[in-house]
């Protein structure tokens, strides 16, 4: 593997979404999964992991919870169409399985040593113990993704063929095994190879600080994905990140949505039609020249949905932010924030600051990506110190949340050194400035002019080069 960090969060979050495998019709479908815990924490266990049931709905959430007797005795029993990945959690550990119908698995483990004393016995035993073996030894050696994604191209390729190698062998010495757990196993493993060359740019761009240089062939191991094949999709939480990176890579870069998806729109794919449509939503944004084509062709893949429930929810969602945005093209007048509470103390409002171009930050003091881009924002508002541009940063952090509140938001900007105009939004997310741009994700920068007219809903962040040559475009 080449995840280091908290190896057992990287499985929980990659395999949440995984699903089962389709076999044969005949065979058993009820499964046993009983145990006992030593030194239980609370009363429950669940089985965490989306699948198939037996009268052949799809469950995308499936979760069970057992409870748990005074003698720490568990016992539950499940019906399953197909055989796939789960997740049996116990307080804040859990451990992955691997189901097939018919299975009667005994679990027993002592919570105060979760993973070293966890042992399985019964009907599908040797497929969980290999996955308790394979774990303790990645979380106890894992490659260090960072250098790793570091290496120039040719030793990255060999590092990364080598961990996919490692991990067939080791599959390969567990011969008690079934046959259709070890397919799944090796084709998952191919996965993650086809993973790490295609996220290899990014990644080494970021880690490097430097563009990634490799051949042509580098690359040539994804030219045979099928980018529809839904039951991988389901299956393999590698390849769905895989689908997800390369229509999302359409969206940004397609001069011709319609074409490059026609594939895809003819397919009986609907679960990735969900999927991209649902992260479709968050590509639209003011301002953006491509927001009536990316909503034709979101509409075009949602066809097919259920015009109750969820789906209809989510078309609902879709059609109103495209509808906002419409009223928002690059030269409009811009929505307004007014009398926000600025760090000094002092009331400012988006009017006060007319007569120059005014850069925006919108983040929150719980956002990841917010906070990697402070050095690089400082870094911007230094070059362009006493230009004719404000940099302001609007927090949309809830004033009395227990932690991400104001007086997280008032002590990071202390902490960090924050320039800039600091304000403090008048409701989080549900501000009217911030729902007039459509804003339903962080962080998201605007530029606006010195007239007060947008010049970009979705500007570059000050990490991306493009925002200098935006503002050396606009003489600022």
């Amino acid at each position: 593997m080449i995840y280091k960090a908290n190896f057992k969060n990287y499985l929980f979050v990659l395999l949440a979404i995984s699903i089962f495998l389709s076999c044969n019709q005949s065979q058993k479908t009820e499964v046993i999964i009983q145990g006992n815990i030593v030194n239980p924490m609370g009363n429950i266990v669940q089985l965490v992991g989306p699948g198939e049931m037996e009268d052949g709905t799809l469950s995308l959430n499936f979760q069970r919870e057992t409870n748990i007797d005074e003698n720490g005795n568990f016992i539950d029993t499940l019906n399953l169409k197909s055989s796939g990945y789960f997740f049996f959690i116990h307080g804040r550990e859990r451990t992955q399985l691997f189901l097939e119908p018919g299975n009667k698995l005994t679990i027993n483990l002592d919570s105060r040593k979760f993973d070293e004393s966890i042992t399985f016995s019964g009907d599908g035993s040797e497929n969980n113990t290999y996955l308790k073996k394979r774990f303790l030894y990645q979380e106890n050696n894992g490659v260090d993704v960072i250098e790793l994604s570091k290496l120039e191209s040719k030793e990255y390729l060999n590092q990364i063929d080598s961990l996919k190698q490692w991990e067939l062998n080791f599959l390969k010495e567990n011969q008690n095994i079934s046959d259709n757990f070890l397919n799944i196993e090796k084709k998952n493993s191919h996965y993650k190879f086809l993973q790490a060359l295609e996220r290899y740019p990014l990644y080494h761009e970021f880690y490097a600080k430097k563009e990634a240089v490799y051949d042509v062939s580098f690359m040539s191991p994804l030219n045979s994905i099928d980018y529809t094949n839904q039951d991988d999709y389901i299956l393999f939480p590698d390849f769905k990140n895989l689908v997800m990176s390369y229509y999302q890579n359409i969206f940004n870069k397609s001069d011709n949505l319609k074409e490059d998806l026609r594939k895809l729109n003819l397919s009986k794919s609907t679960i990735i039609k969900r999927d991209l449509v649902n992260q479709g939503i968050y590509l639209l944004s003011a301002g953006n020249e491509k927001n009536k084509d990316l909503y034709e062709t979101l509409i075009d893949l949602a066809k097919e949905f259920e015009s109750t429930g969820i789906d209809s929810l989510t078309i609902s969602k879709l059609t109103n932010k495209f509808n906002v945005l419409s009223s928002l093209e690059k030269g409009m007048k811009s929505p307004v924030f007014n009398n926000y509470e600025n760090f000094n103390g002092e009331r400012t409002s988006l009017s006060d600051l007319k007569g120059k171009y005014v850069y925006i930050d919108v983040w929150a003091t719980w956002c990841g990506p917010c906070i990697r881009e402070i050095p690089s924002l400082k870094l911007i508002e230094k070059k362009y110190e006493n230009k004719n541009i404000h940099f302001v940063s609007i927090s949309i952090d809830e004033r009395n949340r227990p932690r991400y509140n104001y007086e997280a938001w008032r002590k990071m900007i202390v902490e960090k050194d924050l320039g800039g105009i600091q304000l403090f939004a008048d409701n989080a997310f549900n501000s009217n400035f911030t729902k007039a741009y459509g804003i339903d994700s962080i962080p998201r920068f605007l530029l606006i002019d010195q007239d007060g007219n947008i010049v970009s809903g979705n500007a570059p962040r000050p990490s991306d080069s493009k925002l200098v040559e935006l503002f050396d475009s606009l003489g600022i």
